[in-house]
């Protein structure tokens, strides 16, 4: 189902969580980010315990996923470009490793 298109009223706050959000086309669109950092093999096995896909990186089954962040991290640079740079490594203790002054 699609929702219908709305407009956010000035001075509403708009929060969006996507795994991809720092593509150069869409850098523009956010007057902040934060960027998570998080080790591969933390993510896979996070993604493991959400959705019982195998706990390996290295697994056949983890190969689309595993290399789409590789490209992802590598072309579109995500740690340059957020606002926020924060390490999630430890869900109970993230940190921030970098911030950069919004315009």
């Amino acid at each position: 189902m699609v929702a219908p298109e709305e407009q956010a009223a000035p001075g509403d706050i708009l929060v969006c969580d996507g795994i991809f959000l720092h593509r150069p086309e869409l850098r523009d669109s956010w007057d902040l980010s934060v960027f998570l950092e998080v080790s591969v093999a933390t993510s896979v096995g996070r993604c493991a315990v959400r959705d019982g896909s195998p706990p390996d990186p290295q697994d056949p089954g983890q190969r689309r996923y595993v290399e789409g962040q590789q490209i992802y991290l590598r072309s579109c640079q995500p740690e340059r470009h957020a606002t926020f740079v924060v390490n999630n490594d430890a869900l109970d203790a993230p940190y921030v490793v970098a911030q950069r002054p919004t315009a």
